[in-house]
């Protein structure tokens, strides 16, 4: 019992180590033996959870869509209406972004690193993107429901537009380092839930 514990605790080392160089200083700016020196394992420990960089990618990705998608139910659940439930992803990824200085979205962040969209990287990419958008979806739908005023709205056209939408806020905001391209996508989504 007390050695699983041990090696739970060496793989949440590493992962937590790999979580905070990936994302703040980038994929490829981060070498194993950084993540192995400031994580405070030995390098069999290391290669024995992530026989290569790209497993300790693909878990630091999984990783992030756990804890991402946790908090932005959290936050969806925190409001009563529809109308608000749908925009609380937006303001999600808002207050992410101001909180961790413009760094952005670690998805997109890895997407401009590893450019090979058939690796299992990507498919981690893509497979928190499409949750993300499938997530978008259903608050959506329970809109449509809520009332007769929405009764006409395009469920596929709204979710895919306010997806890229919120991508775009996110790439705008991360390149001014400001908050200011969530006001307009706002108001964006705003004026396609009511025309």
């Amino acid at each position: 019992m007390e050695k699983e514990t041990k090696q739970r605790q060496a793989r949440e080392k590493i992962l937590n180590t790999a979580r905070d160089l990936f994302y703040r200083q980038g994929y490829i700016a981060t070498g194993i033996n950084q993540v192995i020196a400031e994580s405070g394992v030995s390098k069999n420990t290391f290669y024995y959870y992530f026989p290569s960089k790209d497993d300790l990618c693909v878990a630091y990705l999984q990783e992030m869509d756990n804890v991402g998608t946790g908090l932005l139910k959290d936050k969806i659940n925190s409001y009563k209406t529809p109308y608000e439930q749908l925009m609380a992803p937006l303001e999600f990824v808002k207050e992410w972004n101001n909180k961790h200085n413009f760094r952005g979205c670690p998805f997109l962040n890895i997407t401009t690193e590893v450019t090979d969209i058939t690796t299992n990287i990507r498919k981690e990419v893509i497979y928190n993107k499409d949750g993300f958008r499938s997530i978008i979806r259903e608050l959506v739908k329970d809109l449509k429901n809520s009332d007769d005023k929405y009764s006409s709205i395009d469920v596929l056209f709204v979710t895919d537009a306010y997806y890229v939408i919120v991508e775009g806020a996110i790439v705008a905001c991360q390149s001014y380092g400001d908050a200011w391209p969530y006001d307009i996508a706002k108001k964006n989504l705003e004026n396609l839930l009511n025309p």
